[in-house]
């Protein structure tokens, strides 16, 4: 890094700050992960407490995958490129809820309102996965110099 002394102005080999920000997850897109991950960590361990015999498969996915969740909504929005492993991970997530869900909705009818409620948990959790799943494949189509006003609710015309 070097300074010109004549302009004040710092030059670095840095790209363009539009690359930065195309870098940088939305607000709502950065929010979204962490509300899910900690949504994911939660229900994973109230469904855990509620049902003596819930798989440690799920329980493990639940608190890693959200914790995973968690630190790539912080570190999306402080500009590190961390998109494709959010979409990895919401995909090993996504997949394993999705089977432990219909594991579960096949087990309820012995298990009684608790293995019911269980079952529902993990169906809104994979169905929650895979909407923040597509959001942040739709962030991530999102052209460089998109308009950030839309970002914000902003419909625009009229």
């Amino acid at each position: 890094m070097r300074n010109d002394e004549d302009t004040n102005i710092e030059v670095s080999g840095a790209p363009p700050t539009e690359s930065v920000e195309r870098a940088r997850l939305s607000w709502d897109v950065a929010a979204d992960l962490v509300l899910y991950g900690v949504l994911l960590i939660g229900l994973s361990l109230t469904a855990q407490h509620m049902q003596q015999a819930f798989p440690r498969l799920a329980l493990v996915t639940g608190v890693v995958g959200g914790g995973l969740c968690i630190l790539w909504g912080i570190l999306g929005r402080r500009g590190a490129r961390c998109d494709l492993a959010a979409i990895m991970t919401l995909a090993a997530v996504a997949c394993v809820l999705a089977r432990q869900a219909v594991q579960f909705w096949v087990t309820s009818t012995e298990g009684g309102s608790e293995g019911r409620m269980v079952a529902a948990m993990m169906t809104v959790l994979a169905v929650l996965c895979l909407g923040v799943l597509a959001n942040l494949v739709r962030e991530r189509k999102r052209p460089a110099g998109g308009c950030r006003g839309r970002e914000r609710g902003d419909r625009g015309g009229s």
